[in-house]
This record gives structure tokens, sequence and C-alpha cells, in this order.
């Protein structure tokens, strides 16, 4: 009876998770974010192509970009059309399954307490609930390290061959496919062998008696990945991308202080987890930490422990290996490589520190450790409480605690992102007013529409079902456009200034037509001749 009970617990805690992970990335997702941002944009065009029978795992469009993401996104459109929201459902459940998998790994390490909490944590995570409702690859970055380790760690504790194989292949195939994610899960390759070094020192018995599993997880990977290898073996210029650019060892960012930026880049990094964080509307609610206040404070208790326990076992002392302490240290050394390897993504670069999405692949460790924070207190807290009812009043105000991290996350991305002009114009929220109605128009031979290169991308992936039904036009040279009797010229939120020199230019047009947002900020104006 008490192990049914327990299973049933198990159960209600994994759907308590499910529903609210689903919540917070499905709620509103067909009208917030409002608008398709050109980055979003540029995969709809992939997608196109995708359609139109093009085939490859990696596209130049914007200086490279994996494809994997591409290929998911073509089903929710073949399903439910062309659209903003179709390109953002796959990011939504792509993150709701990366909550999943965290607990699964959590549960599995640990037990069903931080299993629930990390799991928790990451459901509610303003950080993690706005790259899940942004159509952006890194997504798939958290969910493809998260199951690699789990199948790993499975293969691991497994004593049945036939299973152990199984979860090695799944470990492997994961692995191969996060190298079709985003640039950042790369940092994966130096985790691992950190990881196996740290194995070779400590415990080669591991190596002998794992050897099959590790050419077999090795094969999965590189049979997964030999078509990326080959396009890059093939294309070797596109093997870096936009990476150089930003490096931290690109002079034209480091201005010749390579030491001093990048010491300024990990104080940033650091930073970002307690005070201010990422400024980017589509990675992070605009300068508010990372992570919830309650969260950094258990992530930064983790830290403090860590230092905490090095000194206490003095681990530099060879008495590590006599007694075998890192038997008991492992799983948590195991979780500070993932995390500080892949921070390597974002300490490497030095373009818009912080950065929350280079940062993504280090979200459920960070987690985790502000889990394992949580289940440490609790244990030694409990611990002191000499009756039931004082541990039930304790164990109330805990989960008061949890409901107001919720509400406090909830607050920050439903209450101040949704409400707030700044993150409507970062996700380009008027390119999707001006996209409707140049299909509602669906005149191409006498619609003007004056933007930039890289803007337009919008435009032209909603419109394409009409064949982008407009004339680009290049807005600082927008006012020398003359228009006929039922043409239009139509100009965007971006590029409502350029009207002040067209109406200079051209006194007999009059204005059509305006809209506005919510905020009463203009973000379409069209002119026309009387």
């Amino acid at each position: 009876m008490f192990i049914l009970n327990r299973k049933i617990k198990v159960v209600i805690l994994f759907l308590i998770i499910l529903t609210i992970a689903s919540f917070f990335r499905l709620w509103q997702i067909k009208t917030l974010p409002a608008g398709l941002f050109p980055d979003e944009a540029a995969n709809g065009l992939d997608i196109n192509l995708i359609f139109q029978g093009y085939h490859t795992p990696f596209f130049e469009r914007g200086l490279g970009r994996e494809a994997l993401f591409f290929y998911l996104q073509a089903i929710s459109v073949k399903l439910f059309g062309i659209g903003v929201w179709p390109m953002r459902l796959v990011s939504a459940l792509i993150g709701i399954f990366s909550v999943i998998a965290a607990w699964f790994l959590a549960k599995k390490m640990f037990n069903e307490r931080v299993a629930f909490i990390a799991a928790f944590f990451m459901a509610v995570s303003t950080w993690h609930v706005t790259l899940s409702r942004t159509g952006f690859r890194a997504i798939l970055i958290p969910l493809f390290s998260t199951l690699f380790f789990y199948f790993a760690y499975l293969t691991i504790k497994e004593t049945q061959t036939k299973k152990r194989f199984l979860w090695t292949i799944l470990a492997g195939l994961n692995l191969g496919l996060g190298f079709y994610t985003y640039i950042s899960f790369r940092a994966m390759i130096p985790i691992i062998l950190l990881l196996a070094i740290v194995l070779l020192t400590l415990e080669r018995e591991v190596f002998r008696k794992f050897w099959k599993e590790i050419i077999i997880a090795t094969l999965s990977a590189f049979l997964i990945m030999s078509p990326l290898i080959s396009y890059f073996l093939s294309h070797p210029g596109s093997f870096m991308g936009r990476a150089g650019y930003v490096s931290v060892f690109n002079p034209d960012q480091n201005q010749g202080d390579l030491i001093g930026t990048f010491f300024e880049v990990a104080k940033k990094t650091f930073l970002m987890f307690f005070t201010e964080g990422d400024l980017n509307w589509r990675h992070n609610v605009s300068g508010y930490s990372m992570l919830n206040p309650i969260v950094s404070a258990l992530f930064g208790l983790f830290i403090v422990g860590c230092f905490w326990i090095l000194v206490k076992e003095k681990f530099w002392q060879i008495r590590i290996f006599k007694n075998k302490l890192y038997e008991k240290y492992f799983k948590h050394l195991f979780l500070v490589v993932w995390f500080l390897g892949m921070l390597g993504p974002e300490l490497m670069t030095a373009q818009a520190i912080p950065h929350g999405l280079r940062a993504i692949g280090a979200m459920p460790a960070v987690f985790i450790f502000s889990a394992l924070t949580f289940d440490f207190l609790w244990l030694r807290t409990i611990s002191f409480l000499k009756n039931d009812k004082s541990k039930l009043l304790f164990n109330i105000s805990l989960v008061m605690l949890l409901m107001s991290v919720l509400v406090y996350d909830f607050t920050l991305y439903f209450g101040i992102s949704a409400n707030s002009p700044e993150f409507y114009y970062a996700y380009r929220s008027d390119l999707t007013i001006v996209s409707n109605y140049l299909n509602q128009r669906n005149l191409k031979e006498k619609t003007y529409l004056v933007l930039d290169e890289y803007s337009v991308q919008t435009p032209e992936f909603l419109t394409s079902s009409n064949h982008q039904p407009y004339i680009l036009v290049e807005p600082a040279t927008s006012y020398k456009t003359k228009l006929s009797d039922d043409d239009q010229i139509v100009f965007t939120q971006s590029t409502i200034f350029d009207t002040k020199k067209y109406q200079e230019e051209n006194p007999e047009v009059k204005l059509f037509l305006q809209e506005f947002n919510q905020f009463g900020e203009e973000i379409m104006r069209v002119y026309e001749l009387p």
C-alpha cells in the first residue's frame, strides 16, 4: 500500500509540473509575444525552401544556422499554415519536453523531491519561458543535453545488457542530434572530454567496464552527425559562422585588452543570475535577473556550499583518492562541469553580454543546483522539528514560498513583459500588422513597402502564400517613389521617420491609413494619391 501511495504521489507531482510548464508556455501563445521577429521569419524562409524540396543539414542564411529546428517548424507550418503562432508552437512544446527531461534526470540522480523542485523552477522561469515562446533554435539545447546525460546515467546504472545498450544508443542519438541545434551545443565536446579525464583519473575501472557502451554511443552520435560533418567538410567557412565575429579573441571586440574583456564578460555573466540579466526582451524580461530572487538565492548558496566542501574535505590533498571522497561528490562535480562548460559560449564572446541565448545550455544545471540547496535546507530544518504539527506548518510555508516563485515569474512575463511597449517592438509586432495588411490588399504591382532588407524577412515570409504582394523600397530613397492611380506606399514603425522627407518631395499624396498599437504608438502609415 505504501509503494502504491508513493507512486500516486510521484504521478501527481509530475502532472502538476506538466500542467504548470504547459500553461506558462501555451497560454495566449496566439497573441503573446505579438509579431514575428525577422530572425524568426528567416526560419520561415528556410522552411519555404524545405517545402520546395531543398534539404540540407545547415542553412547559410544569417551567417549559417543548423537545420533541425526548421524541419520541426515545417511540420507545424504544414499542419496549421503560415503564421506567427505555428512558428512558436514548436518552441513551446520543446520547452515543455525540456522541463520533463529535467524532472527525469534529477529524479534518477537524486530523488523525487529534487526532481519536483528543479522542474518547477524551470517550468516557471521567465528565462526559459521567454525562450520557449520565441522561435529560436537554441531552445533545443537544454532538451538534448539533458536527455544525453539522462540516458548516459541510465547506461551506467543499468544491470540488464539489452537495456544498457538501448540507453547507450539513445544517449548517442541525443548527443548527435544536439549538434543540429545551435552552435553553443558544441560546448558538449569539452564537457564530455573533461568528465572523461576526471573519470580516468579517479576511477579507470569505469572505462574497462563500459568500453563497449562508449564505442556504441560514439558511433551512434557520429552516424547522426555524418550529414552535418559532410556539409562542413565541403563548406569549411560555415563551421564557425558568426562565432568568430563576436568572439572575445576578436580585436574588434576586445579593443586590444583580451584579459580585461574576458574578466568583464565573466563578471557580467556571473551577475546575470543575481542582479541585471539580459536586456534583450527576446531572451529575458529586460534588465531583470535571469533567475527568480528565491531561486538565485538558492543558487548562490549552492556556490558557497561548493567552496565550503572544497575547504572542508581538503580536495587538494591526496586523501580524496584514498578515501574515495569523489564517489560521494561526483554527481555534483558532473553538474558543475556541465554548468561551467555550457557557460563557455557566453564567456568566449564579447557582444551583448549578458546573453541569455548563448548561456541557455546552463539552465538545467542551474535549476538542479537550486533544487539541491532547497532539498538540503528542507532536510536540515525538518530534522530539528520535534512534532508533526510544526513539520506540517513548515511544509505549508514552503508550499507558499514556491507559490510566491510562481506568482513572481508569472507577473514578470505576463504582467511586465506583456504590457511593455519595448517588448512589442523587440519582436517587431508592427511587421506582422503590416504583413496582414499586405495580404489583405494583395496588389503586388501597386503596393510599395518601405523597409530595410533585414526587417523585410517578416513580411517576406508571412506574405509568401500570396507571393510577396509588394515592391520593396529602400528607406533612404523612398522619397523618390512616385505613385500612380490606385498605388499605395506603406511605411512601418521603423520607417515612419522617412515619411517627413517623402511628404516634402511628394506633396500631392494624401495619408490613407494609420495604425496604432495599444500603447498609442504609430506602427503603420499608408499613402496614396487623392
